[in-house]
């Protein structure tokens, strides 16, 4: 069973959007934010 999806977790400033834009990068997926989600669509 392949993974599509992974999820990361942890404290504020601890590198998780850095982490996940470079992962992405390396499998050819897309990095969401969920902060700038939410942000974009309470706005």
């Amino acid at each position: 069973m392949k993974a599509d999806k992974v999820y990361l977790v942890g404290f504020m400033a601890a590198g998780k959007t850095t982490v996940a834009k470079a992962l992405a990068k390396r499998l050819d997926w897309q990095a969401v934010d969920i902060d700038e989600l939410i942000e974009s669509r309470e706005r």
